[in-house]
């Protein structure tokens, strides 16, 4: 893992598979993190946390943050199961 600031980015791994899918797709529909947040009723800055891999989302979020982006969960884990970061 790599330091950067007061974080250490995880360069593999679930969290991190999981994150970089959901923030492919929600970019792909153009939605912000603010938006997520707010329809997914948390902390933007979770938002970041869990796309950067930094932190494990609990089910409920997750299914909140799908939702927030209309997508369902079931392909957000199909698209982290196929990133190489998966492990």
């Amino acid at each position: 893992m790599k330091a950067h600031g007061k974080h250490v980015q995880p360069l593999a791994g679930p969290e991190k598979a999981f994150g970089d899918a959901f923030r492919k797709l929600r970019k792909k529909k153009r939605i912000s993190q603010e938006t997520v947040s707010e329809k997914a009723e948390c902390d933007r800055t979770t938002v970041s946390l869990i796309e950067r891999g930094l932190v494990s989302a609990k089910l409920e979020t997750i299914v909140k943050m799908c939702k927030a982006i209309a997508v369902l969960p079931s392909e957000v884990m199909r698209s982290m199961e196929k990133s190489p970061m998966y492990s």
